[in-house]
């Protein structure tokens, strides 16, 4: 139980660290960015700053992603290590790197509360809830 307390307050401590407004990136004209040129989110943004859950059958037990505002996504499992990445929208898709594999992903909302990430090379979609407080991770198969 300690592990998983301690699991917690490492995610809402990365969270509240992160909470503040993404910093403005380096624009290459000395022209401000017209809204129209600015690149458009998936899903409308709907799913950055949310804590997401698997449901995809066969993903670990508890695996979350957090997609912050500032660029940074937050990978975890309740019995794997955690992960900290850059993210970035590249067209109409996500980008991020997993061990220095680029990873690109089409992204969906449904409703308010389930997210769906169509992973370039993978045969099945990956299906996200949106994670309830309090939430406390399962416990481990035995």
């Amino acid at each position: 139980m300690k592990a998983t307390t301690a699991l917690s307050a490492f995610a809402l401590g990365a969270l509240a660290a992160c909470g503040g407004s993404p910093a403005p990136s380096p624009q290459p004209q000395s022209q401000p960015q017209s809204e129209a040129e600015a690149p458009k989110l998936p899903a409308n943004g709907a799913f950055i700053g949310r804590v997401w859950v698997s449901a995809t059958p066969g993903a670990a037990l508890g695996t979350i992603l957090v997609f912050l505002p500032d660029g940074t996504l937050l990978m975890d499992s309740c019995f794997e290590t955690f992960r900290l990445s850059k993210w970035g929208v590249a067209g109409d898709h996500l980008r991020w790197l997993e061990d220095t594999i680029p990873i690109e992903a089409a992204v969906s909302v449904h409703g308010k509360d389930e997210l769906r990430l169509d992973v370039a090379g993978r045969d099945e979609e990956q299906v996200y809830i949106s994670a309830s407080v309090p939430y406390v991770c399962p416990d481990m198969p035995r």
